[in-house]
């Protein structure tokens, strides 16, 4: 692994210009992670959750924003607004973590679900998680794009309707370009 320092803070900077901050999910976000799930398109709370009416929502919330072994919850905020979440969990294998991500709808195609991931890649990588792995529908174009435009090794086997992505970490990860780290 290569040795590169990993901030749990920092901010990026989208493809439109803004910067964005990029941190850890806390119980202060609570409200925040809510609204941005309860605003999702159908559209794009089918693709997140393979239905359009999630059950349990608060419950996600908390798992998001309870910070524990194993798992970790990275937010992207433009200014106060919070436009977008990936989270992990780590597997039965220690070195492979399931990912998610929700990337508020006005904000897509502009990097943040691709900085959200390569930052999260830096955060697992130090906590021994070699592999992301990923269920997505078949026809969330957006999502296999994101992890496709990285150039990771990554495996694909189809079960119907959705697509099992095995996506293996590099040992290093450079958060450009559409995501630079910028001097705090």
């Amino acid at each position: 692994m290569c040795s590169q320092a990993v901030e749990l803070t920092g901010t990026c900077r989208l493809l439109d210009g803004r910067l964005v901050s990029l941190r850890r999910l806390s119980a202060d976000d609570a409200e925040a992670v809510l609204a941005l799930h309860q605003r999702l398109t159908d559209h794009d709370r089918y693709f997140r959750f393979f239905t359009l009416h999630p059950v349990h929502l608060d419950q996600l919330v908390g798992k998001l924003i309870q910070a524990a072994d194993g798992q970790y919850a990275l937010g992207a905020f433009d200014g106060d607004r919070l436009i977008g979440v990936a989270s992990y969990t780590v597997s039965e294998d220690p070195s492979a973590a399931e990912i998610a991500i929700v990337v508020a709808h006005e904000d897509h195609l502009r990097g943040v679900g691709t900085a959200l991931v390569k930052r999260l890649a830096l955060i697992a990588r130090t906590h021994g998680v070699r592999r992301f792995v990923a269920d997505i529908l078949a026809e969330n174009r957006l999502m296999f794009k994101v992890f496709f435009d990285l150039g990771w090794p990554c495996k694909r086997l189809s079960h119907g309707l959705v697509r099992h992505l095995d996506i293996e970490l590099p040992d290093c990860i450079s958060e450009a370009p559409t995501a630079t780290n910028e001097v705090p």
